[in-house]
């Protein structure tokens, strides 16, 4: 449920706003797609070395690792935020995302990406590719959560990260409350080391989120903070290795999408029932 996606590329149409398709073909084996400036360059698929240098970016971001972001950080990068702000230069970034990091707790969850190269109308490719990219990213002030829905264009050259420009899409802000989640794990036959909770409050992170069973009555129990609405979660084992799957319209659960998890509302700190694993009442 909801892990990193990287597409490939296959079509693209609407490339950074443009309303047309232009293909041509720049020698016997390559096709470009799209078109930038005009239709006489196009967009050659990327690499995928740039496009881990971004996924990069994102994970020390989470871990609030500087020194690690200085280093994939080009000396004169240039960053355009949505508020009209432009950061440039490395020093003044560090400057920036230190005192971010001093007052905020952030998870990006990246969404999807696409590497792109820029090509001419003379068949000369650029030497960096762009990433076009999806994510949200979630920033935690004291009891406060602000999730941004953002998309954003980065331009990556030789393993450095030069520029990028954040669009956002949609921003909420809502109270982090402490939330007791617990699972009852007496009817799971197989084999498995560790339960997880997954879900739209930790970015369906994987293992993130491990529960425990202290007394070991098969009763797995975490509590964590949440923020204050409606969440939409699961149980996990072994980090993704097995999780629960609902039909849709099952009484504990909603559909998003073609996916189908438990759904809460939570107002004020709260202890959730205990459920059977893949179940919306208790084990029998």
């Amino acid at each position: 449920m909801n892990k990193l996606k990287i597409f490939t590329l296959l079509t693209m149409v609407t490339l950074l706003g443009c309303t047309q398709q232009n293909q041509t073909k720049t020698d016997s084996t390559i096709e470009s797609v799209g078109f930038a400036g005009s239709p006489d360059n196009s967009w050659l698929l990327g690499s995928q070395e740039n496009l881990d240098v971004w996924i990069k970016w994102c994970d020390l971001h989470t871990k609030k690792d500087i020194d690690g972001i200085m280093n994939i950080a080009s000396d004169s990068i240039t960053i355009e935020v949505p508020n009209n702000q432009t950061i440039n230069g490395k020093d003044e970034f560090k400057a920036f995302i230190t005192e971010w990091f001093e007052n905020n707790d952030i998870t990006i969850k990246q969404e999807w990406g696409i590497p792109i190269n820029f090509i001419d109308k003379d068949g000369n490719k650029d030497e960096g590719d762009w990433i076009i990219n999806g994510h949200k990213l979630n920033t935690k002030n004291g009891e406060n959560m602000t999730q941004e829905i953002n998309h954003a264009n980065v331009y990556v050259k030789n393993g450095k990260v030069q520029f990028f420009r954040i669009y956002n899409h949609k921003t909420s802000t809502s109270k982090m409350v402490s939330a007791t989640f617990s699972v009852d794990m007496s009817n799971y036959k197989d084999e498995f080391k560790n339960v997880y909770l997954n879900g739209s409050f930790n970015s369906w992170c994987g293992s993130c989120n491990a529960m425990s069973d202290d007394d070991e009555d098969g009763v797995y129990e975490i509590t964590v903070e949440v923020p204050s609405g409606e969440i939409e979660y699961k149980y996990t084992i072994d980090g993704w290795a097995v999780q629960e799957t609902f039909e849709a319209g099952t009484s504990c659960t909603k559909t998003t999408a073609e996916f189908t998890n438990r759904v809460a509302s939570v107002e004020s700190e709260i202890t959730l029932p205990t459920v059977c694993f893949n179940a919306c009442t208790t084990c029998e």
